[in-house]
């Protein structure tokens, strides 16, 4: 199916979009900035510790909850709105639920039993804490479920908004409020998270009900189960693969460390990943016109696309890691108190890597959105187990900084993988797409 014309993207559409995406990922990030320096202040790095460890675990365990279903539904609604394939998009949304409700159950049951062993074995799990952390798994899942599909139809700004504001705008309100009445630890702060999620949650349900197109409403559900499954085996694997390689630095840290110096690493973390946020936003605006191109055999359009994007995100790659290398100190001491300072050179380490993923460009977003998502998880397996090997090799005698030379490392040969697929598979060289 040949539709260059009507798949081509206008640049009105997607600067709005980048527009939009970019307001909400800016208050995101002011607000979980300011959440995050509170909760680090008045928890301190051992309770802040408890905190991060249960939130870094439960983002991974929500991973084969959500199964890759977010970028399935924001690829194929995308495809299927083209083709106005009404029912297909309502039996997607039906399957799509039902697996997350069953997978959900079955992980929260198993961490629940699992429990006790958990805070035996590991210095950085607290109880209470993790109880909290385990319900918020499923709505997690839930709520990324509602903001891929919301993104397959390109209402970019609404498919962010219930995580990317209302969430986080609760979130921050809830935790000043409990302070100031009542006694507060980390236990309390994964609960209020869990209460703004699950607001954030029913909002974006909401909103997806609302703007769905009226003839998926009285569409009879059609369903791909054997496509579907197909795709959704490497995009789950994909998924859980790159949270962990997101994840393995401060897990591998929490098993050798203290919660105390967990809590400083991911103080770093948390700053360094600001210089990857144009990338963030560019994967999320560009997924679904990336799915159209493609499904159109539009290549032209694809290359242009590419083009337009990549100047920009090393532009602000560059400028991001630069202030975190050469002000990271000052940033956490500001942030999150001197009890932080410590992670500063971790946080040099890590936003030179931040800017290596940057400057790759959408390589993983490109291939999953054109049908080559088992190239990614051939990517993401390799760095996964090299990332593995590396924080095991260097955390428990250099603690931070180990876990940020690996994890530098890892995004390094990550990123040439994926610029090297693309160019093998979409002949799209993602530095000089000109033709």
């Amino acid at each position: 199916m040949n539709q260059p014309v009507n798949a081509r993207p206008p640049l009105a559409v997607i600067l709005k979009g980048a527009a939009g995406s970019a307001a909400l990922k800016g208050v995101n990030l002011v607000l979980g900035l300011l959440a995050t320096a509170f909760l680090g202040r008045i928890l301190m790095p051992q309770q802040y510790g408890y905190y991060a460890f249960a939130s870094t675990a439960v983002t991974l365990l929500a991973m084969p909850v959500q199964c890759g279903l977010p970028q399935l539904m924001m690829r194929e609604i995308a495809k299927y709105q083209l083709a106005e394939q009404w029912g297909h998009i309502r039996g997607l949304l039906l399957r799509a639920n039902q697996l997350v409700g069953l997978l959900g159950l079955a992980v929260v049951l198993l961490l629940a039993f699992a429990l006790p062993s958990l805070a035996r074995l590991v210095p950085a799990v607290d109880k209470p804490t993790f109880v909290w952390a385990i319900v918020l798994l499923p709505l997690i899942a839930l709520n990324r479920l509602r903001g891929g599909a919301l993104l397959g139809l390109r209402k970019v700004v609404l498919g962010l908004l219930p995580d990317n504001g209302i969430r986080a705008v609760l979130f921050l309100v809830f935790i000043l409020l409990w302070w100031w009445l009542l006694p507060f630890n980390a236990a309390t702060a994964m609960a209020l998270q869990v209460a703004a999620t699950l607001i954030a949650f029913v909002s974006g349900a909401a909103l997806l009900m609302r703007h769905l197109p009226a003839k998926v409403h009285g569409a009879v559900a059609s369903f791909e189960s054997r496509a579907w499954l197909s795709a959704i085996i490497p995009l789950t694997l994909t998924d859980a693969l790159l949270i962990f390689n997101m994840q393995a630095d401060l897990l591998v840290l929490g098993v050798f460390r203290s919660a105390a110096e967990v809590g400083v690493y991911r103080a770093a973390t948390l700053v360094a990943l600001q210089a990857s946020v144009g990338l963030a936003v560019a994967s999320e605006v560009l997924a679904p016109h990336i799915a159209r191109l493609y499904q159109a055999d539009d290549h032209a359009g694809l290359r242009n696309l590419v083009r337009q994007a990549q100047l920009g995100l090393v532009a602000s790659g560059a400028l991001l890691a630069s202030f975190c290398m050469l002000f990271g100190r000052d940033i956490l001491v500001f942030v999150f108190g001197p009890a932080y300072a410590g992670g500063a050179s971790a946080l040099a380490i890590l936003a030179f890597g931040q800017f290596l993923a940057v400057a790759a460009g959408t390589g993983s977003v490109l291939l999953n959105m054109s049908g080559h998502e088992k190239d990614v998880l051939r990517v993401f397996a390799l760095s996964a187990a090299t990332n593995l090997a590396a924080n095991i090799l260097l955390d428990p005698s250099f603690g931070m900084v180990g876990a940020a030379w690996a994890t530098t490392c890892c995004q390094l040969f990550t990123n040439g993988m994926l610029v090297y697929f693309v160019w093998r598979r979409l002949k799209l060289p993602l530095w000089h797409a000109r033709s």
